[in-house]
């Protein structure tokens, strides 16, 4: 696995261990579909949430949210659109929210979550 790979696995792993501890319900993780990739897709008091994890090891090339462009987010409701039509669930309301996980050199990753992203 590249080096990058792992940046973002890490990410991801950070991310779904959290929400979990949150409360929330991971339904799945890294669901894919021939349109493209949902990273993780959780339950939230009963809403569905898509999220869209950004992992950097630093901000040399913006932060991680930045990388999260209306094309992006567009290609994110699709997706859900594409994992609801193929489930017997329906839900009170669906959002995406974008986690951005910064990985420090040492000590814990700076994470920074975003509800609801338009």
């Amino acid at each position: 696995m590249a080096a990058k790979d792992e940046v973002g696995r890490y990410g991801e792993d950070v991310v779904a261990r959290g929400l979990s501890e949150q409360g929330w319900e991971v339904l799945a993780r890294n669901w894919r579909c021939p349109d493209g990739e949902l990273d993780i897709i959780a339950v939230d008091g009963g809403d569905l949430v898509a999220v869209e994890v950004k992992t950097r090891r630093g901000s040399a090339f913006g932060s991680p949210q930045e990388a999260v462009t209306w094309r992006k987010l567009h290609r994110i409701r699709r997706l859900i659109a594409a994992w609801l039509a193929s489930q017997d669930r329906s839900f009170p309301g669906v959002r995406v929210d974008v986690v951005a996980v910064t990985v420090a050199r040492a000590g814990a990753a700076t994470v920074e979550h975003l509800r609801g992203v338009e």
